[in-house]
């Protein structure tokens, strides 16, 4: 049986505004085993940097606010953890790599000051060690010449380079669990698949779990083990990268799948999702996809569908596959 390194229970994390009560996050519950990837997908506005945001407890608050719920990480709960002790914890047990690295690096401080501060905090080593491990880690990223190098400002580096800094900064400590925050967004096709394939040898090499989080699902195809489809703040289905692939059960997921570009000749026009993520303040009634979704029934327009597990042990939150969504749909016919 495999070790669970992260437990996030009922997790709602909502964001109070002068235009009424945002539900960025409401009533999210996932897991992830030690030394593996979990894939969290959606579109702009489903709740997936918040996800990651509540579990490092970088939320600004006000406006946001956690407001139910538990995160457990390594058999202990973090939610109740003081600002000095989650600063402890942030860069040692748990990292981030964020969107941008142009705006997550402080430019007028150099590569190595802001590898070698988390060292020296951390790890409790003196400048000089410091200093050798901070080279060592931009050559385990894949950056040329470190020695010179670990000087230079983050402007004076180009965007996969930087995007290497970050990944050295968030790894250096060895962290049991590294959250990557789209990290390929910014970066052109080629420097996207060395990225990719830098996280995934250093997570082998390191043992390291790690949150991809992403729009994309040719990236969740390479690296994740498992995914949690997202909408609206909620998950939507939960499964292995394999049987999600291969059969998606909820309308959403099977939408997000139709939508990559494929080589065919035969169709003109990409297939797109009709309509738009609902405001987060204004939810419909009922599901929350049901007013962009073809198979919806009565049933999805008043009441919210709850998780169902399927024999095959995946996760659906849809009434095609609960009782009283088979009982209508058998009615309907």
């Amino acid at each position: 049986m495999k070790d669970k390194l992260l437990e996030v229970k009922n997790l709602s994390t909502y964001f109070y505004t002068t235009e009424g009560v945002v539900y960025a996050l409401d009533d999210v519950s996932f897991s992830l085993n030690k030394g593996e990837t979990l894939g969290i997908v959606g579109e702009s506005g489903s709740g997936k940097s918040v996800t990651a945001l509540s579990i490092m407890r970088l939320v600004q608050s006000p406006p946001g606010k956690i407001v139910s719920g538990e995160i457990i990480l390594d058999n202990e709960s973090i939610l109740n953890k003081s600002k000095e002790e989650m600063q402890n914890i942030r860069g040692d047990k748990v990292a981030m790599i964020f969107q941008e690295p142009m705006t997550a690096l402080n430019p007028v401080l150099t590569i190595g000051y802001q590898i070698m501060e988390s060292l020296r905090i951390h790890q409790k080593l003196n400048k000089k060690e410091a200093r050798e491990k901070a080279i060592d880690m931009l050559r385990k990223v894949g950056i040329a010449n470190p020695e010179k190098r670990i000087d230079d400002y983050p402007h004076q580096l180009s965007g996969g380079m930087r995007q290497r800094a970050m990944i050295a900064i968030a790894l250096c400590c060895n962290p049991s669990l590294l959250i990557c925050d789209e990290p390929t967004t910014a970066l052109d096709v080629t420097i996207q698949a060395q990225i990719l394939e830098l996280i995934n040898k250093l997570k082998k090499d390191l043992n390291t779990s790690v949150i991809m989080i992403t729009h994309d699902l040719g990236v969740v195809a390479q690296v994740s083990d498992n995914v949690m489809v997202m909408y609206a703040g909620k998950e939507m289905e939960y499964s292995s990268a394999k049987d999600l692939f291969m059969k998606p059960l909820h309308p959403y997921t099977q939408a997000l799948l139709e939508s990559i570009p494929t080589v065919n000749k035969n169709e003109e026009r990409l297939t797109v999702i009709e309509g738009m993520v609902p405001s987060l303040s204004n939810r419909p009634e009922g599901c929350l996809f049901h007013p962009r979704c073809h198979k919806c029934m009565d049933i999805c327009k008043i009441k919210r569908p709850e998780l169902v597990k399927t024999k095959e042990g995946r996760e659906v939150r849809c009434f095609l596959y609960s009782n009283e969504g088979r009982e209508e749909e058998n009615n309907g016919k």
